[in-house]
C-alpha cells in the first residue's frame, strides 16, 4: 500500500475539551492540574460515551448494548454516537484515515492535539491514551500512537 510522506505531519485543533470521558472534570479542577486527578476512582472516568441525541453531554455505554440496527432506530431506541473523546483515543490506535483508505493506505496518526481552552491536561491524556495503554499485539502497521 501507500505511505504518506514522512515529512508530512497531522495536528488537531479543538477549541475546548473534547465532549466525552476528557470532558468529565469540574472547571475549578483545571487551575489545579498539577496537583492530578484527585478522584480517580470515579467510576464515570474512562469509561466508553455515547453522545445524547437532543442536547449537549454524553453518557457511559453499557456493557450489555447490542448491536445497533437502523430497523431498530427507526423504531425508536437510541442511535448510538461515538463520543469526541473516543474518537481521539481510536485515531490514536486505528490512525485518522478512516476504513475506505486504510485499504490503500498505511495509517495515518496524529503528530499533536491543540487545545484552546476549558480542559484538564490530565483528564484529556487518560482519554485520549492511557484507557488504551494496555492494548497489546496490534497487527502490523498498527501502533499505539
Amino acid at each position: 500500500g501507500f505511505k504518506l510522506d514522512e515529512n508530512v505531519q497531522f495536528h488537531l485543533y479543538i477549541s475546548t475539551s473534547p465532549c466525552g470521558d476528557a470532558r468529565i472534570f469540574s472547571p475549578h479542577e483545571a487551575a489545579q492540574e498539577d496537583q492530578g486527578d484527585r478522584h480517580p476512582n470515579r467510576k464515570a472516568r474512562g469509561q466508553l460515551r455515547t453522545k445524547i441525541e437532543s442536547g449537549e453531554g454524553t453518557i457511559p455505554v453499557r456493557s450489555t448494548t447490542t448491536i445497533q440496527t437502523w430497523d431498530g432506530v427507526l423504531q425508536g431506541e437510541r442511535l448510538l454516537t461515538m463520543s469526541c473523546s473516543d474518537k481521539i483515543a481510536r485515531w490514536n490506535v486505528l490512525g485518522i484515515q478512516g476504513a475506505l483508505l486504510s485499504l490503500f493506505v498505511e495509517p495515518i496518526y496524529l503528530s499533536s492535539i491543540i487545545l484552546g481552552s476549558l480542559y484538564h491536561g490530565d483528564h484529556l491524556s487518560r482519554a485520549a491514551y492511557q484507557r488504551i495503554a494496555e492494548i497489546e499485539d496490534l497487527p502490523s502497521l498498527y501502533v499505539l500512537n
